[in-house]
């Protein structure tokens, strides 16, 4: 059974892929760049307390495609907390986004139905009246 099979299995809903533009939009903004433009999603794949997306965003003169991946602090948290942006050549493909998210959970202990992270107690600032 080839992995993203396995990992829909497993999860069920908490597996879930979206592509949000095409290839060809993709294309198309990266040569016709607007002048501001907004980092924007053109793919997102959740899996479990994991996320990755395929973002264009304007780096110095052009657009870029590059990766953000984001983590759940626990697994019933609607919340998510920017983990990393890898380097790896980004992509929209469902595989190629799978590899590079399970690549990042394998480097850094993490899990994609459990929490992996330390839970610190301490005492949250008041709030501040203006």
């Amino acid at each position: 059974m080839n992995r993203t099979k396995e990992l829909k299995r497993t999860l069920g809903n908490e597996y879930v892929y979206r592509r949000l533009m095409s290839d060809r939009e993709v294309s198309r903004l990266r040569r016709q760049a607007p002048q501001h433009l907004e980092d924007t999603v053109a793919a997102s794949l959740t899996v479990g307390c994991m996320k990755i997306n395929a973002v264009l965003f304007q780096s110095d003169t052009s657009l870029r495609l590059g990766y953000d991946v984001y983590v759940k602090d626990s697994p019933g948290s609607s919340e998510w907390v920017c983990f990393d942006s890898p380097s790896d050549p980004a992509s929209l493909k469902e595989q190629d986004m799978l590899a590079v998210l399970d690549r990042i959970v394998a480097e850094n202990g993490l899990s994609y139905t459990e929490c992996c992270f330390e839970r610190l107690e301490g005492i949250m600032p008041p709030d501040k009246k203006v």
